[in-house]
């Protein structure tokens, strides 16, 4: 074997572009931690722990961005039965792991640091980052609240720093059960060709399919991805209402969604698999913010019905996306699908079909959102809410409305945005929304910080920056959509 071309490997799952980008982040963040490690070392215990922590910290990022790629590899090499590709992929995470994890270790042992500490630790760290892109995401993503919860864990667990025999009697263990966890979900990923349930797909390789199809051409990966649910969490459609002359809840069913009718059980299924979804981030974030004083100030200051406001708000923020995203995939597909829809039964003339599409489109965000409004204005009712407050409130879930409205008229007109100018808006938007609902609690003396007139003329010129191109766009894609020749024509 090649000593060159196993260090190339993990490499070769990348595009070019992205390959020499992502080398250059590695390489950056490998020399300024050597000139950091150098200029600031002095012999001690102290350094050494934060030497050994930055190294798992490495190796975390390392690992789940790079090496958890050669599973591409593993796969194809199994696929394909060529054996010595797959003896190269196992020889090169060895090669990996002696160079990322081996020679640390051996430094701070040199250094004289307690090596099986420094080992169990950035194994630990290690694990960590090739659990969250090797093991199904039901699994992967706890791996990313692992950072957040660190410093936070000492209270119940021996760390490094004050027991180094005691963190050895559960890192050790710990680190052996999560690796055995990740070789038995890479082994059946590589063996288990197209048959691989939705429990037990990597999240590299959902990411993978995504950057392959999820650009919306083709609508396999879609329905693959509904198929590949558990049978319990399959939409139940109700079809009660449909038929000749039911033109908007024949496009909410065959447009599917958010909006499409489904059967009491089903919605309610359907809501509580979400609000459990979101319960574990809930808990997380008491546990962070409740670890130190801090943290308990800004609890304090928030009380259970500010943070409830403060969650409610962010949900807002990110539903308004989702509605755009759907149709985007909707209307991006080069295929039969949609022109399909124009030959629904009853839809009536080119008037009638652009009015209930702009229904099934508008109706079920923009109802999710006055919902979250009333809510909010019950809750603020409670804290006392002054009225900049309350406006600043309203002024955020009027905004988020509009975004969605709009955003979906540049889908249905066919509207030519760049991609990454709308994803640096809406990403802008979603912020803009989130730290608009905490001005607009009464954090500061009973009273919303909007009161401050550097807060409110700052957030003034902010909300300008957002509401401009809003309203820009939102005229192009009036005018766009009411100009097409059918609104069923998907976007080139």
């Amino acid at each position: 074997m090649n000593f060159a071309r196993l260090l190339v490997l993990p490499w070769l799952a990348w595009s070019q572009g992205r390959r020499r980008a992502l080398l250059a982040v590695v390489l950056a963040i490998l020399v300024v931690s050597v000139i950091g490690g150098t200029v600031s070392y002095h012999p001690g215990a102290a350094w050494r722990l934060g030497a050994a922590h930055g190294a798992a910290v490495f190796n975390c990022l390392f690992w789940a961005l790079v090496l958890s790629q050669l599973l591409l590899l593993a796969r194809e090499a199994h696929r394909l039965r060529l054996p010595a590709l797959g003896r190269e992929v196992a020889a090169s995470l060895a090669l990996y792991a002696l160079l990322s994890i081996g020679l640390p270790v051996l430094l701070l042992a040199w250094l004289g640091g307690d090596g099986a500490v420094a080992l169990t630790e950035i194994v630990l760290g290690a694990g960590v980052g090739m659990a969250y892109a090797c093991l199904p995401s039901w699994l992967g993503v706890w791996a990313c609240f692992v950072p957040m919860l660190g410093d936070h864990a000492a209270r119940w667990l021996p760390m490094p720093a004050a027991s180094p025999g005691g963190f050895l009697a559960w890192a050790a263990p710990c680190a052996a059960a999560l690796w055995l966890l990740i070789g038995a979900f890479w082994r059946g990923a590589v063996r288990r060709d197209d048959g691989l349930s939705r429990a037990r797909r990597p999240i590299v390789l959902n990411l993978r399919s995504y950057a392959w199809r999820g650009q919306g051409r083709g609508g396999d990966w879609e329905v693959e991805s509904i198929r590949r649910r558990w049978r319990w969490l399959q939409p139940v459609v109700d079809l009660r209402r449909c038929g000749p002359g039911r033109t908007v809840c024949n496009l909410r069913v065959a447009m599917g969604g958010m909006g499409m009718p489904l059967t009491p059980v089903s919605r309610a299924r359907q809501i509580a698999v979400g609000l459990a979804s979101l319960l574990p981030a809930a808990l997380i974030l008491l546990l962070v913010l409740g670890g130190d004083e801090e943290g308990r100030q800004v609890l304090s200051g928030f009380n259970g019905t500010g943070l409830t406001m403060f969650l409610l708000v962010v949900i807002g923020a990110v539903l308004v996306l989702l509605p755009v995203e759907r149709l985007r995939l909707r209307w991006a597909r080069q295929s039969a699908e949609l022109p399909l829809l124009a030959l629904l039964p009853g839809l009536g003339g080119a008037v009638d079909v652009r009015r209930g599409l702009l229904r099934v489109a508008l109706r079920y965000p923009v109802g999710i959102q006055l919902a979250l409004t009333l809510l909010l204005l019950v809750l603020g009712e409670q804290l006392q809410m002054d009225a900049p407050g309350v406006a600043m409130l309203l002024l955020g879930q009027f905004a988020g409305i509009a975004m969605s409205a709009v955003l979906s008229l540049a889908v249905l007109g066919g509207l030519s945005i760049r991609r990454g100018w709308l994803g640096v808006l809406c990403i802008y938007g979603t912020l803009l929304i989130s730290v608009n609902g905490v001005l607009a609690l009464p954090l500061l003396d009973g009273q919303s910080l909007v009161r401050h007139p550097g807060v409110a003329l700052t957030f003034a010129i902010l909300w300008a920056g957002l509401l401009a191109p809003l309203l820009r766009i939102g005229v192009r894609g009036w005018r766009a959509f009411w100009r097409r020749p059918h609104p069923f024509l998907p976007n080139a």
